[in-house]
């Protein structure tokens, strides 16, 4: 009986000494909470501090900014970013979904380029021409014949001399020379006879 009085009398008297523990003020855990609140009890960790987190994320910025060391990757993974961080990943998202569009685009066009005007003789070995968006990972292979090649590259220098030529530098001063656009270039139109009517 008396064993059995003293137990309860020391669950009580340990439950008591919880209570009064939990309202106790506490030595604080995060000093910058309670620095900012002028509050002695702080009962979270300073990573779990909205305050602290955002300091620190504008720490590592400027430091990033300025070109020193910064650890990677970060220690606060995803918490509390700043509406920055946050500008610049959806500023980064939409420069993604760009890069995507355009690279499966480009990569479609030349397919059917390819599909639609061969160049060479039957059973020439293609060169796999390879477009990668290397932001997102995406990679497409189009297999295109070398006569495809000489065409397009003859297509490259021919925008590329429009170019030189527009430059306020250039020859051509801002007028060109004729060929930009579509048709084929200066390079497709000289392998035509001299006496065709068709060529300007």
């Amino acid at each position: 009986m008396m064993l059995a009085i003293g137990a309860l009398l020391g669950c009580a008297t340990t439950l008591l000494a919880l209570a009064i523990r939990r309202n106790l003020p506490r030595t604080p855990h995060c000093g910058w909470c309670a620095t900012a609140s002028n509050w002695p009890t702080s009962r979270h960790d300073a990573l779990l501090c909205r305050g602290y987190v955002q300091d620190r994320r504008r720490e590592r910025l400027r430091d990033i900014r300025y070109g020193r060391p910064v650890e990677e990757p970060n220690p606060w993974g995803e918490s509390y970013l700043l509406d920055g961080e946050i500008a610049r990943r959806t500023e980064a998202d939409a420069m993604n979904t760009k890069a995507t569009t355009v690279v499966g685009d480009f990569a479609q066009a030349l397919a059917e380029l390819a599909d639609g005007y061969p160049t060479d003789p039957e059973g020439t070995v293609p060169v796999i021409v390879t477009v990668i968006a290397p932001t997102v990972g995406e990679q497409h292979q189009v297999p295109i014949e070398p006569g495809q090649v000489d065409w397009l590259t003859a297509l490259v220098r021919g925008e590329l001399d429009t170019c030189r030529a527009a430059h306020s530098d250039g020859t051509g001063h801002c007028r060109g020379t004729g060929f930009a656009g579509g048709s084929g270039g200066a390079a497709l139109l000289a392998e035509l006879p001299a006496d065709d009517e068709s060529q300007p």
